[in-house]
Formats: structure tokens, sequence, C-alpha cells
């Protein structure tokens, strides 16, 4: 059977702050240094927050010394749990939260669904062919062509068929080896 808790800490609407209680006295704590001097005495407490949220937390030791918080609750016949750690880490704000938690658990949201990747496309591009009249059939002139115009004319092929802009890897690729083929030839 569970240790019952000697201590209350809870909200006093006379107070206007939290108090812990024990037997028939009374105390009043904030988060300065009376929460953890308090709470470095305590193994067990219940605790109350000012809208009535409740549960209650036990100091548990680790066998090289220190100590660490949890809280508990019974919600709907199942024991909920909470870790806190140390008690140097635990205010009245965060002991707030975990018994407004307890009761409503934040409700865990599906990951998103992994999008599908998109279908994959098939090179519109002829393969390049170690051949002038390949590298000129990929580029569309009829001859050799300026330098300038070359340059344009990569250009352009690269912002059509470039991954990034959604074009195919292989056709980027051929569009290279085209170019780096045809710039040995233009003047």
């Amino acid at each position: 059977m569970p240790k019952e808790a000697e201590y209350t800490l809870a909200w006093s609407s006379n107070v206007q702050g939290y108090e812990v209680t024990h037997g028939l006295s009374s105390f009043p704590v904030d988060d300065t240094t009376s929460l953890q001097f308090w709470l470095d005495r305590a193994d067990t407490f219940h605790f109350c927050s000012p809208v009535g949220h409740t549960c209650t937390l036990r100091r548990e030791t680790k066998q090289r010394g220190g100590g660490y918080w949890y809280a508990y609750k019974r919600v709907n016949g199942k024991v909920k749990k909470k870790y806190l750690g140390e008690t140097r880490k635990i205010t009245l704000a965060i002991l707030e939260d975990v018994a407004r938690f307890l009761v409503d658990p934040v409700p865990v949201s599906k990951p998103p669904p992994v999008p599908k990747p998109p279908p994959r496309r098939t090179p519109t591009l002829p393969p390049f062919a170690k051949s002038l009249e390949s590298a000129l059939r990929i580029y569309g002139f009829a001859s050799i062509p300026k330098k300038r115009d070359l340059i344009t004319r990569y250009r352009d092929l690269s912002k059509q068929h470039h991954p990034d802009m959604g074009g195919v890897h292989e056709d980027m690729v051929t569009v290279n080896l085209a170019y780096d083929y045809l710039k040995h030839f233009v003047k």
C-alpha cells in the first residue's frame, strides 16, 4: 500500500497564495527559498492548484544519492505518472502545469503523413552520343553556334531541365555533356 502524503500544498484563498498544511499547522510557501527549503525536507505531498487540479508528488532517491520528483494521479482507473526532476528545478508554476497535464494531457498529434515521392519522370532529351551531330541536335542548332549563343542556350536548357526546377537529372547530365563537347568547337 502506498504511503499517504503527510503534507498538502494547496492554494489558499485566505492567504491568496500557496500554503503547506501538516496536521493542524500550516504556513505560506512561495517560489523563493521557502518552496525549495520545504521540498528538501518532504518526501511526499499532495498538491492542489487554484483551479482544483490535484496530484500527489513523491521524491524517489537514486542509489548514489540525489533525489528526483514524480507526480502521480489516478485518472479513469489508471495511474498516470510524470517525471519532474530534481528539487531545484521545481516551481509552483511547474506543479500547476503538471497537475493540469495529468488531468487533461495535450493530445499527441499524429505526425504528418510522409509525402509520396513524385512519380519518376523519364528523360525528354535524346541521350548524348559523343558526337558533334548529337550535341547540335540536343541544343537545337543546325550548325556550330557562336560562343554567346551557346552560353545563352545552355542557360535556357539548364533552367528547363535542372532537377531543382522540376527537370529530370538525366536530362541535365545530357545538357552538361553536350555543352562540354560543343564548347571545344565554338569561337
